[in-house]
């Protein structure tokens, strides 16, 4: 027997021919980017600081913390115009909370 014959064949022994099917890699390049957040943290109430700059936070005014997040995962979608059409390619990454620091706040007058 020769080595040519102990080779698989794709096509031998098919009823009717098949259409060879090519993979595409997909090389999408997204439009938009995001960061979702999820997640907790608890303060320590025996922390002084961190009791100081909790009660400083305030609705309608802003603040800077540090966080230390775990990227939990990736998600990858689409968004189409009025139309149907393919508007935007969204990439995102979720970001869960794991630790916070607050920057140093000065005393309320």
């Amino acid at each position: 027997m020769s080595a040519a014959a102990l080779e698989p064949n794709a096509d031998k022994g098919q009823l009717f021919e098949v259409p060879r099917v090519s993979v595409l890699v997909d090389d999408s390049d997204p439009t938009i980017l995001r960061l979702v957040f999820s997640g907790f943290y608890e303060l320590d109430r025996d922390n002084a600081g961190q009791v100081e700059s909790y009660n400083a936070l305030k609705a309608g005014r802003e603040s800077t913390l540090s966080i230390t997040v775990r990227v939990a995962g990736t998600q990858k979608g689409h968004r189409l115009d009025s139309e149907g059409d393919l508007a935007d390619i969204v990439e995102a990454k979720r970001l869960v909370v794991s630790d916070v620091f607050f920057d140093l706040v000065e005393p309320e007058e």
